[in-house]
């Protein structure tokens, strides 16, 4: 069982509000924007018009024609500034993006919190919802939630194989390369980088994936993923996280032609991918 996790992070929020804000986001965002009811929330992607990843996000819908966006604080791209420089002649204000703070918190704590904060939404983490408040570690506190140390929430976030945006990812980083396809709408008409999102996902794969690897050792970002002679470069590490119970665990953009169970070598020591969380 998953210990539960709380920890205190950065965001940027944003807003955007006016008649036609229901049409911009949708028009621009992964998500289907236009069947999430007031009072919703849901994790979407804003994507160059290449389908390149700039930031990840969750939207909430204040009410009809009013949201509320959490997003991806640096060394992410501002996914905002993506959104205001689509935005022409709709009648909507975009607004933000502003510092934030959200107390992440895993699902089970979910009971301790309701009601809590100024808005609630899924986390980049699977399994973990964010409470936005003024001072979310004094929100914890009032909630009976105690903090966790800063690297437990590290070790989950690699744990799961969650991308980081700007740390995991890159200005070229596909949605697919990122495991990221659960932030996008099959379903819904044309948005930001569509076409390209929509090949991979009908007709081929990415050629890179993030993949998670089970170490034997430590290592750090940047360290080479090799074949196991250790001549052959297949990746490079992004994320590196002691995970309680489990071990040093990294994150590494690998090619999609190495298995699931191939054992690699990892900068001075030795690993194997693991399937997807």
């Amino acid at each position: 069982m998953t210990p539960s996790v709380a920890a205190v992070v950065p965001r940027r929020i944003a807003w955007v509000e006016g008649p036609d804000a229901p049409a911009l986001l949708h028009g621009l965002l992964t998500a289907d924007i236009a069947a999430l009811p007031v009072g919703g929330a849901t994790r979407s992607l804003v994507l160059t018009t290449q389908g390149h990843l700039v930031a990840q996000m969750a939207v909430a819908r204040d009410a009809d024609h009013a949201f509320t966006l959490l997003l991806d604080p640096y060394p992410a791209a501002d996914g905002v500034a993506v959104i205001a420089a689509h935005h022409v002649s709709e009648d909507a204000l975009v607004l933000g993006p502003e510092d934030a703070r959200v107390l992440v918190a895993t699902d089970d704590l979910i009971p301790l919190l309701s009601g809590a904060g100024d808005l609630q939404v899924p986390g980049l983490i699977p399994g973990t919802v964010e409470v936005l408040a003024d001072d979310p570690a004094q929100l914890a506190t009032d909630h009976g939630i105690a903090l966790s140390p800063d690297a437990a929430l590290e070790a989950l976030r690699v744990a799961c194989g969650a991308a980081a945006t700007g740390i995991d990812t890159g200005q070229r980083t596909l949605v697919q390369e990122a495991l990221l396809d659960a932030s996008v709408s099959f379903d819904k008409g044309c948005y930001l980088g569509q076409e390209t999102v929509a090949r991979l996902h009908y007709r081929g794969h990415a050629n890179r994936r993030l993949a998670r690897i089970a170490l034997d050792g430590p290592a750090a970002p940047g360290d080479p993923v090799t074949a196991a002679d250790g001549a052959v470069p297949v990746g490079e590490v992004t994320s590196v996280a002691e995970v309680p119970g489990t071990g040093w665990m990294a994150l590494a953009m690998v090619r999609h032609e190495v298995p699931d169970g191939t054992s690699v070598g990892v900068g001075g020591t030795q690993g194997r991918l693991l399937p997807p969380a």
